[in-house]
């Protein structure tokens, strides 16, 4: 199976002032984009409209009133669109300053950034891309595994002083323990060894009764 992929690129000032684009297949892309356009909220959030196989992803830069949108098969998820529009959004920022934005004429900019869109679209939908993503998502992992754990590190730093002293009262008291149980055991067994001594002084007793009622003092049975 061909990999999902990214299909049509649009730079829009407000809803309606489309200053560049770009697709490399045949389509009326344009007036389906600003058709969904219309029912999305102007937002600094990035955000996803799903729209049966396809999905319309936008970023929306409020200072300059711009919109920053692609259309993607369903399929190829959100991470690589918005990371295009990104890509998008601060290349045009390079390009561009905020009154040349303000003043543009539709289609403005479609002669100078077509291409710059064209280049970046094929970029993020070469497999390649999968790839060098995954390898910065993992980098990324570990600065900030290594940043959590050094947060954690500095943490517990603050708390050595109380560990220390915890551990000095378990061990205290780990020691009080021992004490205490090796008396209890100490006494346990002398009541036991009391308690056989008069058991056999009983019997014995018992069996020095016995033979003196049976043959007298002189043992003569």
């Amino acid at each position: 199976m061909e990999r999902p992929q990214i299909i049509y690129a649009l730079i829009i000032r407000g809803q309606r002032v489309v200053l560049a684009e770009y697709t490399a297949l045949a389509g009326n892309f344009q007036q389906a984009t600003i058709q969904i356009l219309q029912k999305l909220e102007s937002t600094s959030e990035w955000k996803s409209y799903i729209y049966g196989e396809y999905a319309f992803h936008y970023i929306v830069d409020q200072t300059k009133n711009l919109w920053f949108v692609c259309m993607a098969e369903r399929l190829l998820g959100r991470r690589i669109p918005f990371g295009f529009l990104q890509a998008v959004q601060d290349s045009f920022g390079e390009s561009y300053s905020e009154s040349a934005v303000e003043s543009a004429i539709a289609y403005g900019m479609q002669s100078d950034f077509r291409e710059r869109l064209k280049l970046l679209m094929e970029k993020f939908n070469s497999p390649d891309v999968d790839r060098v993503a995954n390898m910065m998502a993992k980098v990324q992992h570990i600065n900030d595994h290594l940043m959590d754990s050094i947060d954690k590190i500095l943490e517990r730093q603050e708390k050595i002083d109380l560990l220390v002293h915890r551990s000095e009262v378990l061990s205290a008291a780990a020691s009080s323990f021992r004490r205490d149980a090796e008396h209890l055991r100490r006494h346990v067994w002398w009541q036991n060894f009391r308690a056989m001594a008069l058991v056999a002084f009983v019997l014995l007793a018992a069996v020095l009764v016995v033979l003196l009622a049976s043959c007298g003092f002189s043992f003569h049975c």
